[in-house]
């Protein structure tokens, strides 16, 4: 039997990886349109402006139009503004 040992360096390098990822947006979101599932991603940034500015029901994630057909788009994952999580798995 041997024994490996993970060195103090190699511990602190895999912890300090992981707190890198922590906070950080996404660059973009992907959208699947619900008629015709073309696949479309928007900048965070545009999508969360959306989810910002929607006084609606907070249950109903921002979405848009398909530039193929004019279908609603999904979101394939989103975690919106009031803390809700949209994803494409529960609405198909």
């Amino acid at each position: 039997m041997t024994l490996t040992l993970i060195s103090p360096v190699s511990k602190h390098r895999k912890m300090k990886r992981k707190k890198k990822n922590v906070g950080m947006n996404p660059k973009h979101v992907s959208f699947v349109c619900l008629m015709c599932y073309e696949k479309e991603d928007i900048p965070y940034s545009i999508v969360r402006d959306f989810d910002e500015m929607d006084p609606g029901d907070p249950s109903v994630p921002p979405m848009f139009a398909c530039e193929k057909c004019g279908g609603e788009m999904y979101p394939e994952y989103y975690k919106g503004v009031h803390g809700m999580e949209y994803n494409i798995s529960d609405k198909l």
